[in-house]
């Protein structure tokens, strides 16, 4: 049985994120929604000013919660047009360090998986480009001639444990010497599977988790890259990369 490695996307091994920047770039064009696109372009400038601590989970339930709530009014024909122009550019800003453990993984013939909230539309150019073997994201589904969203959502940034279980079944894979990378605490559940959780980059409540567990942390700063591992229940740097 084959091992394999699953990663997170956004945040993770993108430097930002699929879905929103494709969002704030419709919006930055009047594109998106007349009710969203100045509210989204409002969010988003508050959390890059950082101008309060939960800056970018507001952005991010508010954006999630308004296109939710307009998704029949959104003409999908905008949204496949921009797709390429907006994100094609963007492929390659990827952190190093998960840019290296992709590449190191596949190398040892290892399966890897991408377990992203983004939209599918936006994952199926990410994952293959940087050559992932399968891989899941959210799913707006669309009316017959694909004209319009019929308003159901297939959503894929929870219960990932029980997303990649399914994957490990369908393609016969292993748990053992499992890989799994994520960055925020809706990755735990995904983590909690895996023989090598990592927890990159991870923000408060993914950092405060992953310490009650144990679990092996990576920071990449700049062009430095710090691997934090637990010996006797306290964190010491194990080694820095640059």
């Amino acid at each position: 049985m084959k091992r394999f490695a699953a990663f997170d996307i956004d945040g993770t091994v993108f430097r930002s994120h699929l879905y929103y920047d494709v969002v704030r770039g419709m919006a930055a064009q009047q594109k998106l929604h007349p009710k969203l696109n100045d509210h989204i372009l409002k969010l988003y400038k508050a959390w890059e000013r950082r101008e309060y601590k939960d800056s970018f989970e507001v952005f991010d339930e508010q954006t999630i919660v308004g296109i939710d709530k307009v998704l029949k009014d959104l003409d999908p024909r905008d949204y496949d047009k921009m797709l390429p122009e907006l994100l094609e550019p963007m492929l390659d800003h990827t952190y190093l360090y998960t840019r290296n453990l992709i590449k190191e993984l596949r190398a040892k013939g290892y399966f890897l998986i991408a377990l992203s909230g983004s939209r599918i539309e936006e994952v199926n150019i990410f994952a293959p480009y940087h050559g992932f073997n399968d891989w899941v994201g959210q799913v707006y589904e669309r009316s017959a001639d694909g004209d319009r969203y019929t308003g159901k959502i297939t959503k894929t940034y929870k219960d990932k444990h029980l997303i990649l279980d399914g994957l490990v079944k369908k393609h016969g894979l292993s748990y053992k010497g499992s890989y799994g990378v994520g960055d925020t605490l809706g990755d735990a559940s995904m983590l909690e599977m895996v023989e090598n959780p990592i927890a990159f980059n991870p923000n408060e409540k993914l950092l405060n988790f992953a310490r009650k567990q144990g679990w092996k942390i990576v920071v990449e700063r700049k062009n430095v890259i710090y691997h934090l591992e637990s010996k006797n229940g306290t964190y010491q740097l194990a080694k820095t990369n640059s």
